[in-house]
C-alpha cells in the first residue's frame, strides 16, 4: 500500500543519500559495455514514470523504471488527486459544457500568456486521452467540480494512491521492470551518435549502467526540497514551508542541465494557499472557493478569493507576519463539504461538537474572531462590507465569482462561524526543463536533446505564470504516455 507515512519514512534516507558521489557538469560518456539493455528507461516512479512504463510495455517495449525511494508513487501518491479534463462524460452528465478550446483559453489566461501554447495544446489532448484510458480500464473519478482559473468545473477527483497502484500493477503485468532504492546518478552520453544512450544508477549500493535503445524519460519531480536551487531560481520561496514529497530534490533537473537543457517558468514558482500552519500535506482547505473570504491579522481582506491559489499565496506571504485566515459561515461550510469530500474531514465536527482542530469556531463572527486573535469589530465590518458589495458584483477587490469564472459570491450570515489560520506552502515547483509537444527535452539552442524526454512536475512551459488546479496530476500521466509513444515510434523506425 502506498501511503504518506511510508513515503516520509523511507524518503528521508533516500533523499539524504543523493549527491554523495563526485559531480562534474559535463556529459558522462556511455561505457563500451552496459550492464543491462532496455528499449526505454523511466527515471522516477510517480504518475509520469509509471504511465510511461504502462504504455511502453503495453506496446511491446522492454521497459525499466528506476526509483530512488524505497517504494513507488512519488508526489503523485500524496497529491489531492485532481485531474483536469474537458468534454468528459461526467461533465456532460452534470450539464457542464466544456471543450479543449475552452480548456486551452483558461490555461493561457491563468498562465498570463507565458505558457508555451503548442505544449499546452499537446497537454490538453493527452490529458483527455489518458483520462478516457483510465476509465476504460476501470479507474473511476468520484466527482467533478470547479477550481481556481477555470471557467467551468473540470476537476475530476480521483483517489491518487489508487491511480498510482493501478499504473504500477498494469506496468508490471505488461512486463515492465521496476527497481526501487535505485537512484540515478548520471545520464550517459554517446558522443558518436550525439544522443543520450542510458543511465548510471546505484542499485542496492552498487553502481550499474543501463542502456536505453530508444529513449530515457526524466520523471524525477521538482526541487521544492532543494534550498540551493530555490535560492538560485526563486529566492522568495525560501520563506515558504515545503509540504512537497521528500524526493523532490531537483536531481532530474540537474541531470538535464548537464546536457544543456533549457528551463522555463522558474521565476513563477509559487506556494499554494490553504494549508494549516505547521500541518501536514493533507491538512488544507480550499473552502474559500465555496464562498469564504480571506483576511489578514487585522481582519481586512487583501485579495480576490476567486484567483488561482498560487496567486492568493503570493498575496498572503507579503501580509504582516504572513498571518492570514480563511473565514466562512455555516452555509459555506455545508456547501464545501457537499462539493469536495476532502472538506468533510476538516469541518464535520463544527456543527455537532462546536469545534475543529483546524480553526476557531464561534456562534457569532465576533466570538470566532476573538478566539483567533483578530480584532472582532474589524472582522465584523469586513463581513458587512463584503455582504453589501460582492453579491452585487461591486467587490472593490474584483471578486465576481467564487472560483475562476464559476459561481456568484453570496452573503455570509449564518453561524456557527469558522476562522481558519491559513498559510501558503510549497507542494511543488511546476517549472523546469523545456520540452516540445512530443515531450522531447529542448536545449538552450532550441534543439531537441536526442534520446531524452521529460514528464511530470519537472516540466516548464505548461503552466506559465500560474498553476491551474488539476493540471499537475494529469500532466504527469499525459506526457508519460506521450514520451512512451515516441519511444515506440523510434523502435518501429529503427532509430
Amino acid at each position: 500500500m502506498i501511503n504518506r507515512r511510508n513515503f516520509l519514512k523511507a524518503g528521508l534516507a533516500a533523499a539524504a543519500s543523493m549527491g554523495a558521489s563526485e559531480a562534474f557538469a559535463v556529459p558522462t560518456n556511455a561505457p563500451a559495455k552496459f550492464d543491462e539493455t532496455y528499449d526505454f528507461i523511466a527515471i522516477g516512479a510517480g504518475n509520469a514514470g509509471l504511465s510511461a512504463a504502462s504504455h511502453g510495455a503495453e506496446a511491446g517495449l522492454k521497459v525499466l523504471v528506476l526509483e530512488k525511494l524505497a517504494f513507488v508513487g512519488g508526489s503523485s501518491a500524496i497529491c489531492g488527486g485532481s485531474w483536469a479534463a474537458s468534454g468528459t462524460a461526467m461533465q456532460k452528465e452534470a450539464g457542464i459544457k466544456d471543450s479543449e478550446e475552452l480548456f486551452f483559453d483558461d490555461m493561457i489566461k491563468t498562465g498570463k500568456g507565458e505558457n508555451d501554447p503548442d505544449v499546452v495544446r499537446a497537454y490538453i489532448k493527452a490529458a483527455n486521452r489518458e483520462y478516457d484510458w483510465l476509465l476504460a480500464h476501470g479507474v473511476k473519478a468520484h466527482d467533478v467540480h470547479a477550481a481556481g482559473g477555470m471557467s467551468v468545473p473540470r476537476v475530476h477527483a480521483f483517489t491518487p494512491d489508487k491511480v498510482v497502484e493501478f499504473y504500477r500493477d498494469y506496468a508490471e503485468k505488461k512486463g515492465a521492470k521496476i527497481l526501487t532504492n535505485a537512484p540515478v546518478e548520471r545520464l550517459l552520453w554517446n558522443a558518436q551518435k550525439e544522443r543520450v544512450e542510458g543511465v548510471r544508477a546505484r542499485v542496492n549500493g552498487k553502481v550499474r549502467t543501463f542502456r536505453a535503445r530508444y529513449g530515457v524519460l526524466l520523471a524525477c519531480g521538482g526541487f521544492a526540497n532543494n534550498q540551493k536551487l530555490l535560492g538560485k531560481y526563486v529566492p522568495a520561496m525560501k520563506k515558504a514551508r515545503s509540504v512537497s514529497g521528500v524526493g523532490n530534490t531537483g536531481d532530474g533537473l540537474i541531470m538535464a542541465l548537464s546536457l544543456g537543457a533549457d528551463v522555463l517558468d522558474t521565476n513563477y514558482v509559487k506556494a499554494t494557499y490553504g494549508f494549516v500552519p505547521g500541518g501536514n500535506a493533507s491538512e488544507k482547505s480550499y473552502i474559500y472557493y465555496n464562498g469564504g473570504i480571506i483576511v489578514n491579522k487585522a481582519g481586512k481582506r487583501f485579495v480576490n478569493e476567486s484567483l488561482s491559489y498560487k496567486l492568493i499565496g503570493d498575496a498572503a506571504l507579503v501580509q504582516p507576519e504572513a498571518k492570514t485566515f480563511t473565514v466562512f459561515d455555516n452555509a459555506v461550510r455545508k456547501e464545501g463539504m457537499a462539493k469536495d469530500r476532502r472538506e468533510i474531514k476538516m469541518w464535520k465536527d463544527v456543527e455537532s461538537k462546536g469545534t475543529t482542530p483546524y480553526g476557531f469556531v464561534g456562534k457569532t463572527i465576533e466570538e470566532a474572531a476573538e478566539k483567533a486573535g483578530i480584532p472582532p469589530a474589524a472582522l465584523a465590518q469586513t463581513i458587512k462590507e463584503y455582504n453589501e458589495l460582492a453579491p452585487k458584483g461591486e467587490d472593490p477587490l474584483g471578486r465576481k465569482h467564487l472560483s475562476g469564472r464559476v459561481g456568484t459570491p453570496v452573503k455570509l450570515t449564518e453561524g456557527p462561524w469558522v476562522v481558519m489560520p491559513c498559510t501558503a506552502a510549497m507542494i511543488a515547483t511546476y517549472c523546469g526543463v523545456r520540452i516540445d509537444p512530443t515531450a522531447r527535452v529542448i536545449d538552450v539552442y532550441g534543439q531537441p536533446i536526442k534520446g531524452l524526454y521529460a514528464a511530470g512536475e519537472m516540466l516548464g512551459g505548461v503552466h506559465g505564470a500560474a498553476y491551474m488546479t488539476g493540471t499537475a496530476f494529469s500532466k504527469a500521466a499525459a506526457f508519460g504516455h506521450v514520451a512512451a509513444d515516441q519511444a515506440v515510434a523510434a523502435k518501429k523506425a529503427g532509430k
